[in-house]
C-alpha cells in the first residue's frame, strides 16, 4: 500500500451498543473500497472482522479489530469495536488512539444504554464523530425519532446530512441534503452500483425543511456560514460541507446519516462523509505527555520529521507470540531502527512492523506517524507503555481502565497444571488490563476478576480451547470494594539486625475518605500523598512507596478486599541511616497502612450496575415487580407502541441468572443490559 499524505489519513472507530450493526456496516466498507470480495455476514459468522471462534459462534464482537483501506484518494485506518458492556475497554483504548469516530444507532431502539457509555468515553478525549442511523428498513424504526434522543439523552447538537427515502421495507435509496438530490442503490449488484436520481415531488418539501434545518444547525456553530445566511444569500453545497466539516472537527455539530446496513443502503455515503467531515491526524492538537527525567509536560509535532514517539494501546497474546499495536504519535521508523522505553528504561528493536487487517498481517518497510501498526516479540512492554526515540524521550498518559465487577476461583489438581494456567494467566493479564488475577491466602485458588460474567466466560473458554489449560473454573460472583468512614493516624516500626548492622525505622501516615460524585470511576480508587518525606529520599524510593501503599490497599481491609475512595498522606519517616532504605521504609509503612485501617473502620462496597430493561408493555408489571424483589431502584419507565423501557439502577449481586428470569416472564421477548455505575454500601453489611 503506497504513503498517502498525512492530510488523507483518517483513523477513525466505529462504536455503538450490542446489535446496532456495527461489524455489518464495517462489512460493507471492506467490500465497496475493494478490500475483500465477498461480503461476510456476522449471522452466518462469516465477517472479517469477527474472527476469532468465539466471536463468530456467538455473533458478537468481543475483541477490538483493526484494518486499513483505501477509499478514493483516502486511507482510512480503521477499528471495529466490541459493544457489550464487558468488553468496553476495548473501546477506551481505541478511542484513546483514535481521531474520529462513526457512532451507529439502531433505527428502532434508538440511543441505549452502551450508545451512552461509549458516547461519553468519546467526550472524554475530545473525538469528533458522525452518527449512523441503521435498519430503517425494519418495522417501527424511526429516524426523527432517534434524531431527537441523541439531542436529549446525549446533549449533542445534530442535524441530518441525508434522509432516508421510503420506510420500512420500502427503503431503496437516501436523499442527499447537500447536493439535493436521490442515491438509489442497486439490489442486484449489492448496493455496489449506485444512481443519481432527482428527489421525488412528495419528498421535495420535506428535503427542503430538512436541509434548511441543516444550515440553520451548522450556521449556530459558524460564524461566517452564520452571515452568510442571515444576508441571504445562497448556500451551495461547497459551502455548506466546508462549514459541517469546521463545526465537526469543533466538536459543535454531529453529522447524521441515515441507511440499512444489511440491505446495502446508505453505506457509501459514511465513507465520504469520513473523509469529508472527520479530522486527519494534522487536525488533532499533538499528544500530551510528561519528559520522564522531569516530570515536565511535552509533546511531539506530528511531523514526519519530527521524533519517533508512539503508544502501546493493545496487547494480543497468541498461543505463539504477542503482538502489539501501536498508534503513531510523531516521526517514523523502520525495522533497522532502536526506540526507547521510558518505563523500563530499555532500547528496543521493532524487528517486523505489520499492517493489520483482521486476523491477517502485511509486513511494511517503516511506520510513520497518523499509522497503526503491529509488531511482533517485545519484551516487557505492556499496554500504555510509550515508545520513543532514545535523545527525545517522552512519555505519554496511560490508558485507565474500569476496575473489575465479577470473580471466579480456578484451580488445578497437579503442579504440572498449575505452572501452566500461571503461565497463560499471566499471557492473558498482559492482553486484558481489565483482567486480574490474585491467590486466596486462605483456599490457594486463583481468582480471576474482570467486568462481567461474559467477560470471565470467554477468557475460561479461551484458556480451555486455546491455551489447553486444565482446570476447574468455579461460578462467577460479586467482587466486592471496602472504604474507610473516618479518619486515623497509623504507625510503624520496624527493628531487626541484618547480617552485622541493626536496621529500625519509624513511619507516620494518616488516612481519610476521599469523597466523589456518585457514579464518577474517573478518579484513581486510591491517592498516595509522599511529599511530606520526599527530600529524605530517591524519587525511585518515593514511587516504590506509593506502590506498596497502593499494593496494601489492594490486598483488602478488614473484610479483605480491595480498600478504595481513600486518600493516604505519609506524615514522617525516620530511620537510623541503614545501607538500604527500601527495607524500613516499605516495612514501616506497611505496619502503619495496616493500623491507619482498622482504626478507621472499613464498610463493604458492593457493585451497583446501570440497568435497561425492554419488554412487551403486557409484561410490564410483572417485571416491575420482579425488579422491586433484587432491590433495583427504578428511575424511568419509557412506553413506545407496543413496547415498555425500564431504566435504573440495580445490584449486581441480584442480576446473576437474570437473562432466564425475563425470558421467563416475557415469553422469550425481553432483553435487558447491564453497565456498571458505582459502588455502593453493600445493606447486608450495614
Amino acid at each position: 500500500m503506497t504513503a498517502v499524505p498525512l492530510d488523507r489519513v483518517r483513523n477513525i472507530g466505529i462504536i455503538a451498543h450490542i446489535d446496532a450493526g456495527k461489524t455489518t456496516v464495517t462489512e460493507r466498507f471492506l467490500f465497496y473500497s475493494g478490500r475483500t470480495h465477498k461480503i461476510g455476514e456476522v449471522h452466518d459468522g462469516e465477517a472479517v472482522m469477527d474472527f476469532r471462534a468465539d466471536e463468530r459462534e456467538r455473533g458478537i464482537t468481543i475483541s477490538a479489530a483493526a484494518t486499513t483501506f483505501n477509499w478514493k484518494t483516502y486511507q482510512i485506518n480503521l477499528i471495529d469495536t466490541p459493544g457489550h458492556v464487558d468488553f468496553t475497554a476495548e473501546v477506551e483504548r481505541s478511542l484513546r488512539v483514535l481521531d474520529g469516530a462513526v457512532v451507529i444507532f439502531s433505527g428502532v431502539e434508538g440511543v441505549e444504554p452502551q450508545s451512552e457509555t461509549v458516547w461519553r468515553q468519546a467526550d472524554r478525549y475530545r473525538i469528533p464523530r458522525l452518527a449512523f442511523i441503521n435498519k430503517l428498513d425494519r418495522a417501527g424504526s424511526d429516524h426523527n425519532r432517534v434524531l431527537k434522543q441523541i439531542e436529549t439523552r446525549l446533549g449533542a447538537r445534530a442535524a441530518f446530512v441525508n434522509l432516508p427515502h421510503g420506510s420500512e421495507s420500502g427503503l431503496d435509496g437516501i436523499i442527499d441534503l447537500l447536493d439535493m438530490r436521490r442515491i438509489w442503490f442497486d439490489p442486484a449488484t449489492r448496493g455496489r452500483e449506485t444512481e443519481i436520481l432527482e428527489i421525488p415531488p412528495e419528498y421535495a418539501r420535506l428535503a427542503d425543511d430538512a436541509r434548511m434545518r441543516l444550515v440553520e444547525c451548522v450556521a449556530d456553530a459558524v460564524d461566517w456560514l452564520a452571515e452568510l445566511y442571515l444576508a441571504g444569500d445562497p448556500i451551495g453545497a461547497e459551502d455548506l460541507e466546508k462549514a459541517i466539516r469546521e463545526a465537526t472537527l469543533a466538536g459543535k455539530v454531529i453529522p447524521v446519516l441515515c441507511g440499512a446496513a444489511l440491505r446495502d443502503l446508505g453505506i457509501q455515503p459514511i465513507l465520504d462523509a469520513v473523509c469529508r467531515y472527520l479530522p486527519s491526524p494534522l487536525d488533532r492538537p499533538p499528544a500530551q505527555g510528561v519528559n520522564p527525567a522531569t516530570g515536565e509536560p511535552c509533546s511531539l509535532p506530528m511531523r514526519l520529521e519530527a521524533p519517533f514517539s508512539a503508544l502501546v494501546f493493545k496487547v494480543v497474546a497468541t498461543s505463539s507470540a504477542d503482538f502489539f499495536w501501536l498508534r503513531v504519535y510523531s516521526g517514523s521508523i523502520d525495522s533497522e531502527e532502536r526506540c526507547y522505553n521510558p518505563r523500563t528504561k530499555a532500547r528496543i528493536r521493532l524487528r517486523r512492523i505489520l499492517r493489520l487487517h483482521a486476523d491477517h498481517t502485511e509486513p511494511v518497510a517503516e511506520a510513520r506517524c497518523g499509522d497503526i501498526v503491529a509488531v511482533q516479540g517485545l519484551k516487557d512492554v505492556v499496554t500504555g507503555d510509550t515508545l520513543c526515540d532514545p535523545a527525545h524521550p517522552i512519555a505519554y498518559e496511560p490508558i485507565r481502565f474500569p476496575q473489575a465487577v465479577v470473580s471466579m476461583a480456578v484451580e488445578t489438581q497437579t503442579s504440572a497444571d498449575r505452572d501452566r494456567l500461571y503461565e497463560v494467566v499471566n499471557r492473558l493479564l498482559r492482553e486484558d488490563p481489565t483482567l486480574s488475577a490474585r491467590t486466596d491466602e486462605e483456599t490457594g485458588q486463583m481468582i480471576l476478576s474482570g467486568m462481567g460474567e461474559l467477560h470471565l466466560e470467554v477468557i475460561r473458554n479461551r484458556m480451555q480451547r486455546e491455551f489447553n489449560v486444565t482446570a476447574f473454573f468455579g461460578r462467577p460472583r460479586v467482587s466486592y470494594r471496602e472504604t474507610i468512614t473516618g479518619s486515623a493516624v497509623g504507625r510503624g516500626d520496624f527493628e531487626k539486625r541484618i547480617g552485622d548492622i541493626m536496621v529500625s525505622g519509624h513511619s507516620v501516615l494518616e488516612v481519610q475518605p476521599r469523597p466523589r460524585a456518585v457514579g464518577d470511576r474517573s478518579l484513581p480508587p486510591v491517592e498516595v500523598d509522599t511529599t511530606q518525606i520526599s527530600r529524605l529520599i530517591t524519587p525511585a524510593l518515593e514511587r516504590e512507596a506509593q506502590q506498596i501503599l497502593l499494593r496494601g490497599c489492594e490486598s483488602g481491609g478488614s473484610h479483605g478486599y480491595p480498600v478504595v475512595d481513600i486518600r493516604i498522606r505519609v506524615l514522617e519517616f525516620r530511620h537510623n541511616d541503614p545501607p538500604d532504605l527500601a527495607v524500613p521504609l516499605m516495612s514501616t509503612l506497611t505496619l502503619a497502612l495496616r493500623e491507619a485501617l482498622a482504626q478507621a473502620k472499613t464498610i463493604v462496597l458492593e457493585p451497583v450496575m446501570k440497568l435497561e430493561v425492554r419488554v412487551p408493555d403486557d409484561c410490564l408489571g410483572a417485571v416491575v415487580r420482579d425488579l422491586g424483589a433484587r432491590r433495583a431502584e427504578i428511575r424511568e419507565t419509557e412506553l413506545m407502541p407496543g413496547t415498555a423501557v425500564i431504566r435504573g439502577l440495580v445490584p449486581l449481586a441480584e442480576m446473576f441468572g437474570y437473562s432466564t428470569q425475563i425470558r421467563s416472564l416475557t415469553q422469550g421477548r425481553g432483553t435487558f443490559s447491564l453497565e456498571p455505575y458505582d459502588y455502593q454500601p453493600a445493606k447486608s453489611w450495614v
